[in-house]
């Protein structure tokens, strides 16, 4: 329930004060010090892979594109697909491992899926995002694998530099760090939202307001299409732990990247999906409890 209401809080927060997008450049760091801590907690077992976390990724890569492409068939304007796609292709959420555990799930298998789907979405995303924005990969792709590499990979060499450096106390400093990327991930959702809110300021005459409904329509279908999707690969033994690996999604990181490569509007897809996958989430752990 905190968890929820700081969510609102902070969002509420960055939608109405528009000016804190001025603190986007903080975004990248943000995301770092957040991947840092999680992979300083993380165990590294080869035995962790089974072949159902690469079902599950190829999941995520083929519905982003499902979506894109679908919604470009249907004569959708394509600054809707391009919302679609970057909040679709997202990789997993941090989080998903925590609220695994919560639901009484394999934090192993759970975290296993999370670094594989960070590190194989951001292998994908600069052969991707230059097709979707129809940009040439030849001039973007530098910039887009120095973004991706910088909040994946450098949190990544990080962490196990640390862990070899410091062993187990390094672990227990992402533990004791834990609690303090939840305050970091609300200071990103401000952010985030500030900078939709001053997006739609920008582009007013250009976006209608009608155009958030729709972006909002469409993250609720993407929302139950990925936690469905997720439950039924998972089906039998591994239905929360898929469900959590496609449906919850680090949306910080493909709003940035969105922001970075030049498609403000497109970035409203996983900056409002948030709410949605929080919101599964609430209700998942509130059912889970009285059961």
């Amino acid at each position: 329930m905190l968890r929820t209401l700081l969510l609102i809080v902070s969002f509420a927060a960055g939608w109405f004060c528009p000016g804190l997008a001025a603190l986007k450049p903080l975004m990248p760091w943000c995301l770092v010090y957040m991947l840092t801590v999680v992979f300083l907690r993380m165990e590294y077992t080869r035995r962790a892979f089974v072949p159902l976390h690469a079902l599950l990724i190829a999941a995520n890569v083929a519905t982003a594109f499902a979506a894109w492409g679908g919604l470009l068939l249907c004569g959708v304007p394509e600054r809707f697909a391009q919302a679609a796609f970057f909040t679709a292709i997202t990789p997993t959420a941090s989080a998903a491992p925590v609220i695994v555990s919560l639901l009484g799930g394999s934090i192993t298998f759970a975290s296993t899926g999370f670094l594989l789907s960070a590190l194989c979405i951001s292998a994908v995303l600069p052969l991707a995002i230059p097709l979707v924005l129809h940009q040439s990969a030849w001039g973007v792709m530098p910039m887009i694998l120095f973004r991706v590499g910088f909040v994946t990979l450098l949190p990544l060499f990080g962490a196990v530099l640390l862990r070899r450096r410091f062993g187990e106390r390094a672990r227990a400093w992402g533990k004791r760090l834990t609690t303090s990327t939840l305050y970091t991930w609300m200071a990103l959702v401000a952010i985030i939202a500030a900078a939709a809110a001053d997006t739609l300021e920008t582009h007013a005459a250009e976006y209608p307001r009608s155009d958030i409904l729709w972006v909002l329509v469409i993250d609720l279908a993407l929302c139950v299409l990925t936690f469905g999707l997720g439950a039924l690969l998972g089906y039998p033994r591994r239905i929360r732990e898929c469900s959590q690996l496609l449906g919850q999604k680090n949306t910080s990181y493909t709003t940035y990247l969105a922001f970075a490569c030049g498609a403000p509007f497109a970035a409203l897809g996983p900056a409002f999906y948030v709410f949605f996958h929080n919101t599964w989430n609430g209700l998942q752990l509130i059912f889970h409890k009285d059961a």
